[in-house]
């Protein structure tokens, strides 16, 4: 059975992650975090009150958007996925920043489209942002077969080859390679509708460049990560692959990014460490799991406090590697239930 820490001993996973003295090479995969949503107001996904426990699996597609795109934001959408006005960052959100800040090659995959974290060379919203749009066309042209031609790398996360073809096509610069901001959405009565969050729409948002229906910036569940350049999904493959310990924290393991790399630490016999109130990892032959028991809020400030007691005493966390050295990758991956 995989062994269950109180916070006390979470120095002996910093230990573990400092066994070089120059640099800490953070891949930190976070990857929404229900109790950090709850706590800053936000509604979550699964749980008694979440949007999962409604039709969200059959609606939340490209397929269910074609088909009424405005019914599809009023009755769906903008009731399930609008974000309260009252909302700010929490203190495991604020834990997070610090260390990005104190720890620069820190890296950060959330799957939150809240927009609580500020955009970051070191950040990746892998799931999408609030608040920004993508064109969708008519009818999804990509006929090209699923299989890549670089199949050697260790993490799959998207279709290279599609992705590839995809950008080659004169098509909307909106439908795969940039994001349509709320100030750009026409027509104008639908925009400040968008931008107040109150009433229902009265047309669809249109396209400012080719005027197609816009949908959110979000990964439908019938898309790929390979489907818009916003999810980074080539980017968030090396960052998973340059891991050496993968920490996990308030994840269910039932979504893709988690499952991915929770197999990409049995296949690479990484160490993960698990930061949980519930969905404890059990540790096998192929899996070497720590659970670290507590909500977020109070154990992120406490993983923070002792990063830092291990920074000053050991002066890890270093802007530059010595020529030479090895730098260990930490992926940290932290998931809603």
């Amino acid at each position: 059975m995989a062994r269950r820490l109180s916070l006390l001993l979470v120095p002996e996973f910093l230990l573990h992650v400092s066994s070089s003295n120059d640099q800490i090479v953070w891949s930190f995969l976070r990857v929404e975090d229900s109790l950090i949503l709850q706590l800053a107001g936000v509604r979550t996904f699964r749980g008694s009150s979440g949007v999962w426990s409604q039709y969200i699996w059959t609606t939340a597609t490209r397929d269910a958007f074609r088909k009424d795109p405005l019914r599809w934001y009023n009755e769906f959408w903008l009731s399930c996925m609008h974000l309260p006005k009252n909302v700010k960052p929490n203190h495991a959100h604020s834990s997070l920043v610090d260390l990005l800040n104190h720890f620069p090659n820190l890296k950060l995959i959330t799957q939150n489209v809240d927009g609580l974290h500020a955009p970051s060379d070191q950040i990746i919203e892998a799931h999408g942002r609030l608040g920004l749009y993508k064109c969708m066309p008519e009818q999804d042209s990509d006929t090209d077969s699923d299989s890549d031609d670089d199949d050697d790398r260790l993490v799959h996360l998207g279709h290279r080859r599609k992705n590839r073809i995809a950008s080659k096509k004169e098509v909307c610069m909106y439908q795969q390679i940039e994001s349509v901001t709320v100030e750009k959405v026409v027509p104008s009565n639908v925009r400040r509708t968008l931008q107040s969050g109150e009433g229902r729409l009265a047309k669809a948002p249109r396209c400012p460049s080719c005027q197609n229906n816009l949908a959110p910036q979000a990964l439908l569940f019938d898309e790929g990560y390979h489907s818009h350049d916003f999810y980074q999904f080539r980017k968030m493959e090396e960052w998973l692959s340059e891991a050496e310990v993968i920490v996990f924290a308030g994840t269910s393991f039932n979504v893709r990014l988690p499952e991915i790399a929770l197999e990409h630490a049995r296949a690479q016999s990484i160490p993960v460490y698990n930061f949980n109130t519930q969905d404890f990892l059990e540790s096998t032959i192929r899996l070497n799991a720590t659970n670290v028991s507590g909500p977020s809020e109070e154990t992120l400030p406490r993983l923070l406090e002792a990063c830092l007691e291990l920074k000053s005493i050991r002066g890890i966390g270093k802007k530059a590697t010595k020529a030479g050295s090895t730098a260990t990758s930490v992926g940290f991956v932290q998931v809603s239930t």
